[in-house]
């Protein structure tokens, strides 16, 4: 190898472990809005008045802005701490900070509200989760980690945030 060889190799290298720095800071971020909602739901109790008027949760693009950011943050803890590491696992090919893709937001609030709905046996039968999987869940996943869904441009090698960087100011 040249000495040109080897620093390509040592450029490599180092941009792979901006990369996963990265990918740790934007984890980091989920976890502050994840606290952000824990903190939120204590002060108000909207998830257990909720429950108690037995209102529907309306989609996420419909909802007022303070009401977005603390069903953003709900989302982003029921996905983090149940779908990722149920469904999807830690070496597959999921953008690590999704909810800055709106289309990924859209469609795994609609996930969730199914899920919702559909795994109360009591309300939706013995079928309903059997649906939820077939009608929901594999589609979303389909479509989100699909060639030409939402992730698809930060599944390269330089991940989210250079993609990011890329775009014109």
């Amino acid at each position: 190898m040249t000495y040109t060889d080897d620093r390509i190799a040592a450029d490599a290298g180092l941009t792979d472990r901006v990369s996963l720095l990265q990918n740790a800071m934007h984890k980091l971020g989920a976890d502050v809005i994840r606290l952000q909602t824990q903190l939120t739901d204590l002060a108000a109790g909207t998830q257990q008045e909720q429950e108690e008027s037995g209102a529907a949760t309306p989609f996420i693009f419909n909802m007022s802005r303070d009401a977005y950011r603390s069903e953003l943050a709900a989302l982003v803890a029921w996905v983090d701490d149940f779908l990722v590491p149920v469904y999807i696992g830690p070496d597959s090919d999921w953008c690590p900070v999704w909810w800055e893709h709106h289309e990924a937001v859209g469609r795994l609030h609609a996930l969730r509200l199914a899920y919702a709905e559909l795994t109360d046996t009591a309300e939706a039968g013995p079928s309903g989760p059997g649906l939820w999987h077939r009608d929901h869940l594999d589609p979303a996943l389909e479509r989100l980690r699909s060639a030409t869904g939402p992730f698809a441009k930060c599944l390269t090698p330089a991940g989210h945030v250079e993609r990011r960087r890329s775009r014109p100011a």
